[in-house]
């Protein structure tokens, strides 16, 4: 109950849209329908305690040797499973017991008379059985609830005799049959899920579509503003590398360190965002963005609290998913929580695709849009590969760095030790390459061309210079 109440408030605490409202996982109503599927159960004869023993006859069974998912001829009396219907897209829940022809009796499973009795019933009908027969038959047996007395066996009675038990229920499972009960109420419930699910499903899609439109539409604004024409552009384009450098080293959603890789719960992003946030408001550079600036700002910190918005919504709905579960193979013993999720794994809402998707949308269309100066760094000094010389091997080197290399004889790249440097030539200089940074990384390439031509004139008049003769 602490639950519910707990995730009532949630949903409405955080403010979510009112469309995510009513697509999130109904607690409420799912622990009703529990509530019909344990009372279908025990109309079956079928408490908790005795499908429990069952699950065990099922694991003894297995380690035995014996096929508990009926695929073979040494079958198991007992088994649950989930399965969709072809016409619907329902999940269909089914309790199977293979039947001993001869007495209507499941092969080595324990169960209660009223089941026994009910199962014999069955057998003697053609299946698949109809639902009407079914709530007939169930009408002609009466309440299998009214006899309280349930019979407890220890361990060693339920496991498999290995005094050649065994052989005997190979004969008996050569001649035996499956019958299959369907179960309406436990039916209704997964159909509820799945419905909730795809729900869920449905939303997300949209959401994504939605922001990754507004990233694009972002790409546009900040293209603009940090086109490389004027001074004051030029400021806004270091401003919005310096912006993005902080968003990278932040790792607000997805970590790429060796310890806590992949993607972060809400709570830590939470707390990453709010950390870039609180540095941003401290960066002057930041302040002295233009109007245009700004609001692309807002509207890049808007789309990040919207994805941090959904991704709380996700982990709330997925907590839900776990303890509604987790009540139902409390409540009936049919351990779907082991089952369902495996079923649905490849689901949108549980596979987690969203914040994927859309980060790596603000990677591509926003982050790109103003190149790092990491990215363009010569692999041997670590500074901007200024003038590029481009090699056969098409590895990139400042044109200061090659030289060293040719006049030291070192014949091999410095990366794929391809023989490829002493063939450079003027003709390897990269021009549009050496036009792109000159345009994008102004300071970073005068700063890299005084100190060329520096580094030069030592190399021709030496670096020690006598007195001045006139002082």
């Amino acid at each position: 109950m602490k639950f519910a109440h707990d995730y009532t408030e949630i949903l409405r605490a955080e403010a979510y849209p009112s469309q995510w409202v009513q697509s999130a996982i109904s607690y409420r109503r799912l622990k009703k329908c529990i509530k019909k599927v344990r009372k279908e159960l025990l109309s079956l004869g079928l408490r908790p305690e005795i499908l429990n023993l069952l699950w065990h006859q099922s694991q003894v069974a297995n380690a035995a040797g014996y096929d508990t998912s009926g695929g073979d001829s040494r079958s198991f009396g007992f088994q649950y499973s989930l399965s969709k219907s072809p016409l619907t897209s329902f999940w269909l829940p089914k309790l199977t017991f293979v039947i001993d022809p001869t007495d209507g009796s499941p092969i080595d499973a324990f169960i209660s008379p009223q089941t026994l009795e009910f199962l014999q019933q069955l057998n003697k009908i053609p299946l698949p059985i109809p639902a009407a027969t079914l709530a007939r038959l169930d009408s002609e047996l009466g309440s299998f609830t009214d006899d309280g007395s349930l019979a407890v066996i220890s361990d060693g009675e339920l496991s498999v005799d290995e005094r050649g038990e065994s052989s005997k229920l190979d004969d008996r499972a050569e001649t035996a049959h499956s019958i299959e009960i369907p179960l309406s109420a436990d039916s209704e419930f997964f159909q509820i899920l799945n419905k909730e699910l795809s729900g869920l499903d449905e939303l997300q899609e949209r959401e994504q579509i939605v922001l990754s439109g507004r990233v694009k539409d972002l790409r546009q604004q900040i293209v603009k503003v940090s086109k490389p024409q004027f001074r004051r552009s030029q400021s806004a384009l270091y401003t919005w590398r310096e912006i993005f450098r902080l968003y990278i080293d932040m790792q607000v959603f997805f970590c790429t360190d060796e310890r806590g890789s992949g993607q972060r719960d809400s709570q830590t992003a939470s707390w990453q965002l709010e950390k870039f946030q609180a540095t941003l408001k401290q960066d002057r550079n930041v302040k002295k963005l233009g109007k245009e600036g700004r609001a692309a700002l807002e509207t890049f910190l808007c789309i990040n609290s919207v994805l941090l918005q959904n991704l709380k919504f996700q982990e709330i709905n997925r907590t839900a998913l776990t303890k509604i579960l987790k009540k139902f193979d409390k409540r009936t013993a049919l351990r779907a929580g082991t089952i369902f999720p495996k079923l649905m794994a490849a689901e949108t809402f549980l596979a987690e695709t969203m914040a994927k998707a859309v980060c790596y949308t603000i990677s591509e269309e926003v982050l790109t849009v103003i190149p790092q100066l990491d990215d363009y760094l010569c692999p041997i000094c670590f500074n901007i590969s200024f003038k590029p010389v481009r090699l056969r091997c098409n590895h990139v080197f400042c044109i200061r760095c090659l030289v060293i290399m040719q006049r030291a004889k070192q014949n091999k790249c410095a990366l794929c030790r391809e023989s490829v440097v002493m063939e450079a030539t003027g003709a390897n200089l990269d021009m549009d390459l050496l036009a792109f940074l000159a345009s994008t990384f102004p300071k970073e390439t005068k700063a890299k061309q005084k100190e060329n031509e520096r580094a030069a004139t030592i190399d021709l008049y030496g670096n020690s210079y006598d007195s001045c003769s006139v002082m």
